[in-house]
């Protein structure tokens, strides 16, 4: 099930990445992204379509279904992707 909560897609991770695979991804390094968590959750916050997060292991993908809402996350945070 997928659930949407605030402007985040949840829920199983298999329907998740099956429901957002045509979106923008984003990859970055688990230790970045858990280390700049605050950042990046503002920033996700304050995107005008939905994202979802999916920690993959190896990496943690960032999906938005706005092409804007990648644009403005790589604008704040292109250092660190």
């Amino acid at each position: 099930m997928v659930k949407k909560v605030g402007k985040c897609i949840t829920g199983d991770m298999c329907r998740v990445d099956s429901y957002t695979q045509d979106w923008f991804p984003v990859k970055m390094h688990p230790s970045t992204y858990y280390r700049r968590m605050d950042e990046i959750g503002e920033t996700l916050q304050k995107s005008k379509g939905l994202y979802t997060e999916l920690d993959l292991g190896q990496f943690v993908l960032l999906r938005f279904s706005e092409k804007d809402d990648l644009t403005s996350f790589y604008k704040k945070h292109h250092d660190h992707v």
